[in-house]
């Protein structure tokens, strides 16, 4: 028995520094568990390996199959994808910056803001009117 435990003392000490094998993980929870005479030098390894298994069994209940990976459902794929394409687009259209404002709206297309051009033409019949008060000045 005196080799045993020495051969348990050397797997808690590997087991403390994150050293041991699976197996052999299994060997020393394996042996903690059976033996009711421990001695004072792995009661703490103990009370360590027993705490952190019944925080396992909180979190994952016998019987539960865990995956380590858990799947998105396709709903919510389809979801986050969607949202991700509606931001882009909506970050595009913020971005966007006018061409120039025709009656305080913005107009982003040059040959619309171009054609618009015609709202000017009224303002030629001015410019003639005050051609001729320039020539009447000058010729007075």
């Amino acid at each position: 028995m005196n080799e045993r435990q020495e051969r348990i003392e050397q797997l808690a000490e590997r087991w403390f520094a994150a050293e041991t094998t699976d197996a052999e993980e299994r060997e020393l929870r394996d042996w903690l568990r059976r033996t009711e005479d421990l001695p004072a030098s792995l009661s703490d390894v103990r009370a360590m390996i027993v705490g952190l298994d019944t925080l396992a069994e909180e979190r994952f209940p016998a019987g539960r199959k865990v995956s380590l990976r858990r799947r998105m459902p396709p709903l919510w794929g389809f979801v986050a994808a969607a949202v991700t394409v509606l931001g882009l687009f909506v970050c595009a259209e913020l971005m966007r910056k006018p061409y120039c404002y025709i009656d305080g709206v913005a107009v982003y297309d040059k040959e619309a803001a171009m054609q618009a051009t015609v709202y000017l033409e009224s303002f030629s019949a001015l410019d003639e009117s005050a051609r001729m008060v320039d020539e009447l000045i000058r010729n007075n």
